[in-house]
């Protein structure tokens, strides 16, 4: 397949440097267009083997664009490839009729990208197609898609830099490495946080060394390549959570339970996996977990929700999203289909991990208003997503700020019950803040959470001298995060949610 000529058409910046770097690595000639009419007018000095299609486009949506290059004798027969979040059966039925060939869902998984695009020029195949790579919500799947075509770009605009001769800022690139070094290991990158963390003293010298710093960003763009082809490692946490776990599977195929035994053993996950292939639930109590399969034809009516008696994920179909509001919330999860083997036991864990300690006195009634508010002060929006997505599900309120400056002017409007403060801000550093909010009689009580990739002693000290309860060094664990804001919250008195905090992890 080596060789094609590949037309990307999409308006995401960052999702189509990183389409076209996965392609060109595997030796493709790719030009890509931000809008059905850019690309119209690549079209006109660019014949392509292979058009990659985002169907949400300014404009002339993608689809609209599909129908009128079918009309064209030209482009009558090259295949046209959905990228697209879209995975109800009627969405993708319209991607058919427009005249695409078959479709890859989004967030691509960049380990597999370049294979699944084989998959569809595979002239052996009736329909070409390609097989779903995640579920079409799964947060850390974009976030990592996203750091890693950032990151690949930075190494090369850095190095252009340094080879012409204009020398780069060191604050600009000890800021990159500070992100790289608090955000990868978070993602499943722990070699490309520990490799930042070394580069990082290179720049500490009074009279740094360019051509080191050169050959250093090199290295890193090696790292990031390798990075996007293999998939990202999982933490320790969730392996020695799902630990000897027993889960069974109902309503699945015999080889789609195969596909998540697969999963579990590629990730070195030492986890009980069970198939039954009849619709009674009668021995859940035997089991940790059930996943329940309902996109199959033969799959039973949804079960009430007074049958589950322990943590259930579904797997559904995009149209029965309604009757989500039927499940209890507190010990059910959902995918939506197409669904990805390796999330299924991701969503087992956190559901385990919220159940494992009883919830306190008090029931659900009051959950409502008990729930605490923290306050996330952090300018790098995918540290935000993470913090804010992980404290979302253990139903603690989020309020952003993505500056010091926002962060006092958010306190100064509603006090939180904690927050998690981030030490390198572009106005106001995570210290400074601290010291103001120290000074102030309304918020000098306020539980702070530094987090942060500063991991010198004498910043740790800087933190706790000026008064922050806790100091986490990124990269960080979420689940980490939860427990250390719930015993600050618990010892200040203020409300706690409604879950209790999720088990430590084992040693």
């Amino acid at each position: 397949m080596a060789g094609l000529r590949i037309l990307v058409v999409e308006d995401n910046d960052k999702e189509s440097k990183l389409v076209s770097f996965l392609l060109q690595e595997t030796g493709h000639t790719v030009q890509t267009a931000a809008s059905a009419e850019q690309a119209l007018e690549v079209l006109g000095s660019f014949s392509p083997d292979l058009i990659l299609m985002d169907l949400q486009l300014p404009g002339m949506d993608g689809l609209e664009l599909t129908r009128r290059l079918r009309f064209n004798p030209v482009y009558s027969t090259t295949p046209i490839i959905a990228l697209t979040a879209y995975t109800d059966p009627s969405d993708l039925e319209r991607a058919r009729a427009a005249g695409c060939s078959g479709q890859i869902f989004k967030p691509i998984d960049a380990a597999s990208f370049a294979r699944q695009v084989g998959q569809c020029m595979n002239p052996a195949t009736a329909e070409v197609r390609a097989d779903a790579a995640s579920d079409s919500g799964d947060l850390l799947a974009e976030i990592r898609n996203n750091f890693l075509a950032e990151a690949l770009e930075q190494c090369g605009a850095i190095v252009s830099e340094l080879k012409l001769g204009r020398g780069c800022a060191i604050e600009v690139i000890q800021r990159v490495l500070h992100r790289w070094a608090g955000l990868a290991g978070t993602l499943g990158f722990p070699e490309i946080s520990e490799q930042a963390r070394k580069s990082d003293a290179l720049l500490t010298s009074a009279s740094p060394a360019y051509d080191q710093i050169e050959k250093a960003m090199e290295a890193f763009r090696r790292t990031f390549s390798n990075a996007a082809r293999n998939k990202p490692k999982l933490s320790l946490e969730l392996i020695l959570g799902l630990k000897n776990v027993r889960i069974v599977l109902l309503n699945f195929l015999e080889v789609e339970a195969n596909r998540i035994r697969s999963a579990a053993r590629d990730a070195h996950i030492q986890v009980v996996i069970e198939h039954l292939t009849g619709n009674s639930i009668e021995l859940q109590m035997e089991y940790s977990a059930l996943v329940i399969n309902e996109c199959h034809s033969f799959a039973p009516a949804a079960l009430n929700p007074p049958q589950l008696l322990v943590p259930a994920v579904f797997i559904r179909s995009r149209s029965s999203l309604q009757s989500l509001s039927k499940l209890q919330t507190h010990a059910c999860d959902f995918l939506i289909a197409p669904w990805d083997a390796l999330e299924v036991l991701i969503r087992v864990y956190r559901l385990i991990a919220k159940l494992a300690s009883p919830q306190p006195a008090g029931g659900a009634p009051n959950a409502k208003r008990n729930r605490p508010r923290v306050l996330i002060a952090d300018d790098d929006p995918d540290i935000v997503a993470i913090v804010s997505e992980t404290l979302q599900q253990f139903e603690m309120d989020c309020d952003i700020a993505r500056s010091g400056g926002q962060a006092l002017e958010a306190v100064r409007r509603c006090p939180p019950d904690a927050i998690v403060l981030d030490v390198n801000m572009q106005d106001l550093d995570g210290f400074e803040v601290l010291k103001r909010l120290r000074r102030n009689l309304i918020t000098g009580e306020i539980p702070v959470l530094m987090l942060t990739a500063r991991s010198q002693e004498s910043d740790i000290a800087q933190g706790f001298g000026q008064g922050a309860q806790g100091y986490v060094v990124k990269p960080f664990k979420p689940l980490d995060l939860v427990k250390r804001l719930h015993k600050m919250i618990s010892a200040s008195g203020k409300p706690r949610t409604s879950r209790s905090a999720p088990p430590e992890a084992a040693p």
